[in-house]
């Protein structure tokens, strides 16, 4: 695994991911996002490709709308909102189209050293992406900090079709276990966000945060 660090995005009618590989010894090479394969079967599909520098410097622009569609995902489910074994449950968080779909931009490959990705659009075989460095989001942005040790803040690139807002606070007892309070404010807007979610173990009841960030804060790939 190789750390990205500053990683930073603009939103734009083309918009594109920068970061640097820290640690990184190898040649130029291609990076790319690729998807599952609508058949089912071991190949996958280039959604975006970009390159990474002999200085590790990295650019990849973001997939476009179409690319990602048969690729979205419940948000309710995703945000995981219901924690299982909830007894009793107070509060509510709604949202403004409860059938919303969105696209959390995951893991990324980087090309075997004398390879390359084929261009957007195109299949990969496993020959290729199975030979392929996985740069993986980061789980904990506060590991390492001062005061920090109960603490977990993590941030996901996000694709959202179309605007949608997710609010509110809820509060849920489970049967066994540590009683933990949500608070959302996400205002998602058509395009790429960044989500934040931090969470606090450091008392006998955890509590949850869910926000926007900026884009010039994802430090999201190691």
């Amino acid at each position: 695994m190789a750390l990205l660090g500053g990683s930073v995005w603009a939103q734009s009618d083309a918009p594109v991911l920068r970061g640097t590989v820290g640690g990184w010894t190898g040649q130029p090479a291609s990076v790319g996002l690729l998807l599952e394969f609508p058949g089912g079967d071991d190949r996958l599909m280039q959604a975006a490709r970009g390159t990474v520098s002999a200085a590790g410097e990295w650019t990849l622009p973001l997939p476009a709308p179409e690319r990602l569609t048969g690729s979205l995902v419940s948000l309710a489910d995703w945000l995981i909102l219901e924690p299982l074994g909830c007894v009793t449950r107070t509060g509510k968080v709604t949202f403004s189209d409860p059938a919303a779909a969105v696209f959390p931009l995951g893991q990324l490959h980087v090309a075997p050293g004398g390879r390359s990705f084929p261009s957007v659009g195109s299949i990969v075989g496993v020959d290729l992406w199975n030979a392929a460095a996985i740069l993986k989001p980061e789980t904990n942005l506060l590991r390492g900090q001062p005061d920090a040790a109960n603490r977990v803040r993590t941030q996901q690139l996000v694709f959202s079709p179309s605007d949608v807002t997710v609010s509110g606070a809820a509060r849920c007892v489970p049967e066994r276990g540590m009683p933990e309070s949500v608070t959302v404010d996400l205002p998602l807007k058509a395009g790429w966000n960044v989500v934040q979610d931090e969470s606090n173990y450091g008392s006998e009841e955890a509590t949850r945060t869910l926000t926007l960030a900026a884009p010039d804060t994802v430090t999201v790939w190691k």
